[in-house]
């Protein structure tokens, strides 16, 4: 499977033609973004993985959208959004996938879950699937948590302040994304992202 790094612009339209693994790192030093992705999957048996990965600072606020349209068969494609949120960031999520009447045995899903670590942020997420054939496997869902008191007490009681044990913390949460993903140089540039 191929890599690409989406970056240094804010639209991009994706027609894959082998297997690949877009990856999209929300730049750290903005305090504003706005990025949309459309892969459109017109050759049959092409499966991609598309990752928006990022940390919102305090008070930044980020527009993001995928669409994902498959037009012929055994097409696969796997949308993740895994976000972190520090102090009053704002992140607004569209993610779409359309399926054809034409694209049989075609699967897609998708997953947008954030990280709350400060207070008054704002995280809205409308994930949307339109299925126009019934020889699918579709999905979407979206979520947000809080730390969890218990663990943040757990690594207190073990010597680590609390700034500490919501680093270790949150870097867990990133540790998920990581353990899931195959392609080795997509690996490389999320370890020097989160560093």
């Amino acid at each position: 499977m191929q890599m690409v790094l989406l970056e240094k612009q804010t639209e991009f339209t994706l027609e894959p033609k082998v297997d690949t693994f877009y990856l999209v790192l929300l730049d750290k030093n903005v305090e504003q973004g706005n990025i949309k992705v459309d892969v459109s999957f017109k050759k049959a048996g092409v499966s991609c993985q598309l990752l928006f990965l990022g940390r919102l600072k305090n008070n930044s606020s980020w527009q993001l959208e995928s669409n994902t349209r498959h037009f012929v068969t055994g097409t696969s494609c796997l949308t993740n959004v895994y976000l972190s949120q520090s102090e009053e960031s704002r992140v607004d999520y569209f993610g779409q996938i359309y399926i054809d009447r034409l694209a049989s045995q075609t699967k897609s899903f998708l997953k947008e879950q954030s990280l709350i670590l400060g207070k008054a942020t704002y995280n809205r997420s409308r994930p949307i699937l339109e299925i126009f054939n019934n020889k699918v496997k579709a999905s979407h869902s979206a979520s947000s948590s809080r730390l969890s008191e218990a663990d943040l007490f757990y690594l207190m009681s073990r010597g680590f302040k609390k700034v500490e044990a919501q680093k270790i913390l949150e870097e867990a949460f990133f540790n998920k994304v990581l353990d899931s993903i195959k392609v080795e140089l997509a690996r490389k540039l999320i370890k020097d992202y989160l560093c």
